[in-house]
């Protein structure tokens, strides 16, 4: 038996090695893979003498002067890969191989017929383009950088009103690793559609394919915002609130292209129907909660929390507020793990101590079973005496797992959607929180402590075999799940065991357990 074993803990320990070895080469050929073609796309956008280049701290966009529209947009602060040499995150942008196109537009309703737009002027913060109609476009970055105004004017005031919008095929976003080991299985599950928020709804998001079934509307809304929400990054056109918009989102059966965006509308608060010039304010940058919601009213909620998004929001501001002090992202986690653990001990000791007085009775469980092997009345009987004696509830020990799966499961989706843990180090090995552990410690850890855990609470002697067998395996099926999940998840699930286990472990000493 224990022959076997050594070769099952052979054969599992060089499965490991072979896979990181595989992710490892594989990760480096992804790496100059987007070298290569980020470069490509970079000198084919530079060969394009149509377009123009605005960039500062933050931000980099491509204009295209003969229609004023926004083809590209990088984060300049966000690479797609942590090395030397690589460009920013996309969010906007091409993929010529894919026919992939992601871009705004802005404009006057009933203009598609005027002249192309020519360069007129340009300078640190923006651009003017002019065509030979008296139709004029300004472009500027605003605020912090990661924000872009945008300032249609006409010749002379008219009812017509102005419109931006987004426009994009339907393909994953631009620059998001797919590769599972890379953290693509993560990423390919994260949310990605148009998002509203208005008068009628503090938030609603749709994915592409419900424009498949029809177009969504929100007439005569006072501020709000339209947006695609993706993965760690956004764009999003802010209404003010002095405007009437008319918000909607389609899907161009001739194009293929979905639109998101909005009109405006003929009235507004100031009663002013004829205008001469409209302001656009776009964001284009990272989803941060904190600063999201300064941006404008629920801008927060595109990021995606899940179910249980009411635990999610003030456990990530809590591990924010942790990292403002402790300056570590993977640090911050541990601290807050252990102060919940302690929250929640009033709660979880309750099913510790249910599980304790299990350990005391187990003697005699077990022999009950023995003597009365044949006889499965007597055998209820007697347990249902035994549980009595010692006040045991062999249910009472799932209640520490139900407190914490909530927890869990909130913690999931706000460590899975922050993009502060991107590439953000631990120590020695992690050196991204929103990737796979590449060593696959914190997954193998996690299985031992689930393993030193069964260990503590032994099985009912009546357990069947087959949930015998299951629970065995089980400490290897969580370890595999975490070698996709990401390491600030991985993390978090390591120290929340281990507390459980000396928490467990002292409760169980300390009644004699």
């Amino acid at each position: 038996m224990k022959t076997r074993n050594y070769y099952l803990y052979g054969a599992l320990g060089l499965l490991v090695l072979m896979m990181y070895l595989f992710t490892s080469q594989n990760r480096v050929i992804d790496q100059q893979e987007h070298i290569k073609d980020a470069t490509a796309d970079r000198e084919f956008v530079l060969a394009n003498d149509s377009v123009v280049f605005l960039e500062n701290d933050k931000l980099e966009i491509v204009v295209d002067v003969a229609t004023g529209n926004i083809l590209e947009a990088r984060l300049k602060k966000y690479l797609v890969e942590n090395i030397e040499g690589s460009f920013g995150v996309r969010v906007f942008g091409s993929d010529p191989l894919t026919n992939f196109k992601y871009y705004l537009r802005t404009g006057f309703v009933g203009t598609d017929g005027l002249s192309s737009y020519s360069l007129s002027s340009k300078h640190n913060d923006g651009v003017v383009l002019i065509n030979n109609e008296g139709y004029e476009k300004h472009i500027s970055f605003i605020n912090d950088g990661y924000e872009l105004e945008i300032k249609d004017v006409k010749p002379g005031p008219s009812t017509s009103g102005a419109y931006a919008a987004l426009y994009r095929t339907k393909q994953r976003a631009l620059d998001i690793k797919t590769d599972f080991l890379a953290g693509g299985m993560m990423n390919n599950a994260s949310f990605e559609g148009v998002g509203f928020s208005n008068e009628v709804t503090p938030y609603e998001a749709k994915r592409l394919r419900a424009l498949d079934r029809g177009d969504i509307v929100y007439d005569k809304q006072f501020g709000g915002w339209v947006g695609f929400v993706q993965k760690y990054f956004l764009a999003s056109l802010i209404g003010s609130d002095d405007v009437a918009y008319n918000y909607f989102a389609e899907k161009n059966l001739k194009s293929g292209l979905y639109t998101m965006g909005y009109t405006s509308a003929t009235d507004s608060k100031t009663e002013e129907v004829y205008i001469s010039e409209f302001t656009h304010r776009v964001f284009i940058g990272p989803k941060i909660s904190k600063d999201l919601a300064a941006r404008a009213e629920n801008l927060e909620l595109s990021i995606d929390m899940g179910w249980f998004w009411f635990l999610s929001q003030p456990m990530v501001a809590s591990i924010d507020f942790i990292n403002g002090v402790v300056g570590n992202w993977g640090i911050s986690i541990i601290i807050f793990t252990i102060l919940l653990k302690l929250l929640l001990f009033p709660v979880t000791g309750k099913g510790f101590k249910s599980m304790a007085a299990m350990r005391k009775a187990m003697p005699e469980l077990k022999e009950v079973q023995d003597r009365y092997k044949n006889d499965r009345q007597k055998i209820g009987t007697e347990t249902l005496r035994i549980y009595r004696k010692y006040g045991a509830n062999p249910i009472g020990g799932c209640l520490p797992l139900i407190a914490q799966l909530p927890f869990f499961v909130a913690l999931f989706f706000g460590l899975r959607e922050m993009v502060e843990l991107r590439y953000s180090p631990f120590f020695f090995w992690i050196q991204d929180l929103s990737a796979p552990d590449p060593l696959f410690i914190l997954p193998a850890l996690f299985g031992l402590i689930m393993v030193l855990t069964q260990k503590l609470n032994p099985q009912p002697p009546n357990m069947d075999p087959m949930q015998q067998n299951i629970m065995k395996v089980m400490p290897v099926m969580f370890s595999l799940f975490f070698i996709f999940f990401p390491s600030a998840l991985a993390l978090y699930s390591v120290v929340n065991g281990a507390v459980s286990l000396v928490q467990q472990r002292a409760l169980y000493k300390r009644l004699g357990a």
